[in-house]
């Protein structure tokens, strides 16, 4: 659903020009965009808001997600989706992708049948813009918190009937280069539109140069799930950095150290990085037991673990400090990272937002002087307000 709407005095600083902005949504759309001052009449019976010089930014693209507030997207809870995505609105999120890790072949139907009509009713809040298949194409020897009980050999036709049970939703895969069948399953992957992502890999820098050539574009939270190179052996990590591929960071400083960080964004442009939280089921709760797929996690001070292990399993990194952590870890302005988590990924992906322009959805936040979230609006819909 998608609304027409007037939004006044609004500063968009992403395009470093502080002057105040009025904009005319229309159809969802960004219709037009003047100064302020010059006072333009709207001729149009539709809710107007005076933002009051706060800072207007693009909506927050999560395209790497399996779950928040209680909901694991592994299981199937429509009423719950519901509510996930008026608490992604209240955290800045306008737009997100179900990532699902591996499952047992009829559950994984089940899920992909539910996601394709999901993605075709009214939700609340954020929108849903497609699924992520965190597997079955990944190395058991680097599955991190992923059930190796449902990993598979690649095969193209396997896509063919997961994507027939998505009814085309399917937008990204993550797949490891050296699984069987894999450099084949990426070229069809990417002749279809669907990116993929290598990651849960144990490739070598040749397998990994031949999985780009074949169509890879992305390389799925890079640094984890695959090893890091040595000084004789550039190793996965090698090719993708020597690559134009772009990279899926996430911005606790848990995952990555954040010198890692610093260092891999003074080795590539910022706009190859794409911002994620990897966030499960627990994000918005409190420390304790929960559940990725059917792995049981805990969590402890914060961060999510397998249970009874050291292994990491996903996080409970909220969005809106992602943008704020990757500003502090960088030395950089929020204005200067937060296209990492809207226009990086939204182009990725060929989703038309991510950017306040005309002719684009109006995906829209309202950010106070502290940079800490007012307003959220989906396609002109006013979906969330702090002050409600």
């Amino acid at each position: 659903m998608s609304a027409t709407a007037i939004l006044r005095n609004a500063k968009l600083i992403e395009t470093g020009n502080l002057q105040k902005q009025d904009l005319f949504i229309k159809d969802g759309l960004i219709n037009s965009i003047y100064p302020s001052s010059e006072k333009i009449r709207f001729y149009c019976n539709c809710p107007s808001y005076d933002l009051e010089g706060k800072y207007l930014f693009p909506g927050i693209f999560e395209s790497h997600l399996h779950g928040s507030a209680g909901i694991d997207f592994n299981q199937i809870d429509l009423e719950r989706l519901d509510q996930i995505s008026i608490y992604l609105a209240g955290r800045g999120v306008t737009s997100f992708f179900v990532s699902i890790v591996s499952e047992e072949e009829e559950k994984l139907f089940e899920l992909l049948r539910f996601y394709a009509r999901a993605a075709e009713k009214y939700l609340p809040g954020a929108r849903l813009a497609g699924i992520h298949l965190e597997g079955p194409w990944i190395s058991p020897r680097r599955s991190g918190a992923i059930s190796t009980a449902n990993l598979k050999t690649a095969r193209p036709e396997t896509l063919d009937r997961y994507q027939q049970a998505a009814d085309g939703r399917i937008r990204y895969i993550t797949v490891a280069p050296e699984v069987e069948g894999a450099l084949d399953l990426i070229e069809k992957a990417d002749a279809e539109g669907i990116v993929v992502g290598i990651g849960h890999t144990e490739a070598d820098y040749d397998q990994g140069r031949e999985a780009i050539a074949r169509g890879a574009k992305l390389a799925t939270h890079f640094g984890n799930a695959m090893p890091w190179p040595h000084q004789r052996q550039p190793g996965i990590v090698g090719a993708l950095l020597e690559s134009g591929l772009q990279l899926e960071l996430i911005f606790d400083g848990v995952h990555v150290h954040p010198v890692n960080l610093r260092l891999i964004a003074q080795l590539v442009s910022l706009d190859r990085i794409i911002g994620i939280t990897d966030a499960t089921m627990a994000r918005g709760l409190p420390d304790g037991d929960y559940t990725l797929g059917d792995m049981a996690i805990r969590v402890d001070k914060g961060i999510s673990y397998l249970s009874d292990s050291d292994v990491l399993a996903g996080s409970t990194l909220d969005p809106i400090h992602a943008v704020h952590n990757a500003a502090k870890i960088l030395d950089a302005e929020i204005r200067d990272v937060h296209p990492l988590f809207s226009s990086n990924p939204a182009s990725l992906f060929s989703l038309n937002t991510g950017e306040i322009h005309t002719g684009k959805k109006a995906d829209l936040l309202a950010l106070n002087q502290n940079f800490k979230l007012c307003d959220t609006w989906v396609a002109g819909r006013h979906v969330f307000s702090a002050m409600l």
